[in-house]
């Protein structure tokens, strides 16, 4: 009786003890791809993307639909002046403000090294007032554009909501390879008993 309850309880044992070491698996799968996704994000943007020089630039209004909308996000990266041509879209601080702008590039005159530039919005019915002098050698150049993301971008620009997230990327980091850990222990533990109790039942039946 004793040989035939063992044999009964056993597999269905194993069975559920699999089921979970299975489902902590997965757990702990997905716990770790989303910290290194995490990771590699916060090094593309915090490392790589300055050490390439490339930029981003949240859209505050429709100037330039359809091409882009309020809230998308600007990938810019820098290109030589004399390189500019009509057509591309160049973010610079026109004379008289204080913040910048990327409208389109229509016509360029002055010089290769100097440049003007007669811009307009996309979206604009006439050029924009002014005519922009190009004092440096590199302006920024949008490359590609990422919708909705600029807003997520202006909320973590201030620098509490940025130590806060900051904080919550070390403690995601942190509690997943504790978790891991301590995940993993169980789990040894499980196998080591499961072999002695499997030796037990072997010498019994003799």
């Amino acid at each position: 009786m004793d040989s035939s309850l063992s044999s009964g309880t056993g597999p269905r044992l194993g069975a559920r003890t699999r089921q979970r070491i299975s489902a902590r698996r997965v757990l702990r799968m997905i716990a770790t791809t989303a910290a290194t996704l995490a990771a590699m994000a916060f090094l593309a943007v915090g490392v790589v993307a300055p050490l390439l020089h490339i930029g981003f630039s949240p859209v505050l209004t429709g100037s330039m639909r359809p091409a882009y909308a309020p809230g998308d996000l600007l990938i810019t990266a820098p290109a030589d002046v004399s390189s500019l041509r009509p057509g591309q879209i160049a973010v610079f601080t026109p004379p008289g403000e204080s913040v910048p702008f990327a409208h389109r590039i229509t016509a360029i005159a002055g010089t290769s090294s100097k440049p003007i530039l007669t811009t307009k919005g996309d979206a604009n019915p006439a050029p924009d007032h002014w005519q922009a002098v190009l004092d440096q050698t590199q302006v920024p150049v949008v490359v590609a554009v990422v919708p909705s993301v600029g807003s997520a971008l202006l909320w973590i620009e201030s620098p509490l909501q940025r130590a806060l997230l900051t904080a919550l990327f070390g403690l995601t980091v942190t509690g997943s390879a504790v978790w891991w850990i301590l995940r993993s222990s169980p789990a040894s533990s499980e196998r080591h008993t499961s072999g002695h109790s499997g030796r037990r039942r072997a010498v019994h039946a003799l």
